[in-house]
């Protein structure tokens, strides 16, 4: 494995996005959202901290940009932008170990007209200098959850309340 000496710097992660969303090594829009999410991070950097990211601690860095980014970007986000972040950073780590024989490490969606249940997720070891990535644990189907508040007057009698639930029990579950 030839190695070459790539400088690991905050620009030249946003170069090695441009240049992989350009040469196809990754999908356009994937590219584009890990460089929007590390230009927002990252930003928070001081140039020594910017000019090798392999040094950085990133749980430290999301932390202090959580800080400064509270009340302005949503939980969510910011969850999604240190998802991708992370990702970004170590896709690039391992693309400077070895450039040519480097693969992009982005898990494909599922086609939706699939039937089979997908294989059960196989450990991988960990290559030096990676900053491990979380898992998440997404439901396979949307749920819907709905919750009633029912306020009942101290007056009611107990046959009135009967009612109202044998009422809301034909609605929701049909004659039964």
């Amino acid at each position: 494995m030839q190695e070459r000496n790539i400088q690991l710097s905050r620009e030249n992660l946003m170069s090695f996005l441009d240049f992989v969303a350009e040469k196809g090594l990754m999908k356009r829009d994937t590219a584009i959202g890990y460089k929007k999410a590390c230009s927002v991070v990252l930003r928070i950097l001081d140039e020594n901290e910017a000019a090798d990211l392999s040094r950085i601690n990133l749980d430290n860095v999301f932390a202090r940009h959580r800080n400064l980014a509270a009340g302005r970007i949503l939980p969510v986000t910011l969850r999604s932008y240190e998802l991708r972040t992370r990702a970004a950073i170590n896709n690039f780590i391992e693309y400077s170990k070895d450039p040519t024989s480097w693969k992009p490490g982005i898990q494909q969606r599922p086609s939706r007209t699939k039937t089979k249940a997908p294989a059960p997720p196989t450990k991988k070891q960990e290559p030096s200098g990676l900053i491990r990535e979380p898992e998440i644990k997404v439901p396979s189907e949307p749920s819907i959850h709905i919750d009633f508040q029912i306020h009942i007057s101290p007056e009611t009698t107990p046959e009135q309340i009967d009612q109202v639930f044998a009422s809301m029990r034909r609605h929701l579950y049909g004659n039964k």
